[in-house]
């Protein structure tokens, strides 16, 4: 999107923003490192609606843990926002 966003880089980690540069390369090395796991490492099928639904209900649980930790920080509904 362009925006800044918080990165493991940003002073202070977690809670400071990253430039979109930054957010960008951080972004596309996660897409890179999953990809590895998922296609090198044990027996994951792309196929398999199994594998695909774990793999999905993961990333949406993932996601929903990390939107409670960031939304506080832009302007999302979190329990601890001030």
């Amino acid at each position: 999107m362009g925006k800044p966003f918080q990165t493991p880089f940003a002073k202070p980690p977690g809670k400071g923003v990253s430039s979109s540069t930054v957010n960008l390369l951080w972004g596309f090395f996660n897409l890179a490192a999953g990809y590895a796991l998922l296609s090198r490492a044990g027996d994951f099928d792309w196929r398999a609606t199994g594998d695909m639904l774990a793999l999905g209900l993961g990333g949406l649980l993932f996601g929903l843990a990390l939107a409670r930790r960031f939304g506080r920080f832009n302007g999302g509904n979190h329990p601890e926002a001030p």
